[in-house]
C-alpha cells in the first residue's frame, strides 16, 4: 500500500510541476541556444545572420517616462510646469517572440522584434562565454531606439534559434590520430 501511495505522490508532483511551468520556460524540443560556435558554423556555411530567425528565451519589459515638449511651460518666476503631466511608454517582448538581426559586430548582435519595421538598430545582445545575452546598462537601464529605458524584466535573456536551423549547417569533424617521425 505504501508503494502505491509513493507512486501516486510522484505522479501528482510531476503533474503539478509540469502545470506550473511558465512562459519563460524553454521548450527545448523546438529551440536551442544561439552560441558563438553556431555563429561561426553559419558564417562558414555562408548563411548571413539576417536570414536567421531569432527568439528570446525570457520576456523583455522596458519602460520610460516621457513628457510632451509642448506641455512644458516656464512661468515668469522660472518654475517649470507641465500642463498634462507625463506619459509612460512601455515595451514588452514576450518569450519566444520571433526577431531578426539588423546588424552585428564582433561579439554583438542587434535583434529587432518590432513588426512595424520602424526599429532600425534593434536590441543589443552581447557575447558572454558562448551565449548572447541582452545588453544591460548599469542601474538596470536599457538603450533602445536611441532612448534610455528602465529594464523591468528580461535581465539574462538569451538568443535562441529553432533547431531546424541546425539542419542547414553541414558540420564535418574529424579526430587526428597524430603523426610519428619516420612514418
Amino acid at each position: 500500500m505504501n508503494l502505491i501511495k509513493k507512486i501516486f505522490a510522484v505522479v501528482l508532483f510531476l503533474s503539478v510541476a509540469s502545470a506550473c511551468t511558465t512562459m519563460n520556460s524553454v521548450p527545448l524540443s523546438n529551440y536551442t541556444v544561439f552560441t558563438e560556435d553556431l555563429r561561426r558554423d553559419l558564417e562558414t556555411a555562408n548563411i548571413p545572420l539576417g536570414k536567421v530567425q531569432f527568439f528570446n528565451d525570457k520576456g523583455i519589459n522596458i519602460r520610460r517616462e516621457v513628457s510632451d515638449p509642448n506641455d512644458i511651460k516656464v512661468n515668469p518666476e522660472g518654475q517649470i510646469t507641465m500642463s498634462n503631466g507625463k506619459s509612460i511608454q512601455t515595451i514588452n517582448v514576450l518569450p519566444f517572440t520571433p526577431g531578426v538581426s539588423l546588424g552585428s559586430d564582433n561579439g554583438s548582435i542587434f535583434v529587432s522584434w518590432d513588426d512595424t519595421q520602424q526599429d532600425t538598430k534593434g536590441m543589443k545582445f552581447n557575447l558572454s562565454g558562448q551565449n548572447y545575452f541582452l545588453d544591460i546598462l548599469p542601474n538596470n537601464k536599457f538603450e533602445y531606439k536611441d532612448r534610455t529605458f528602465d529594464l523591468q524584466g528580461g535581465n539574462g535573456s538569451r538568443l535562441f534559434v529553432k533547431k531546424d536551423l541546425l539542419k542547414q549547417v553541414k558540420n564535418s569533424r574529424e579526430t587526428l590520430k597524430g603523426r610519428k617521425v619516420n612514418q
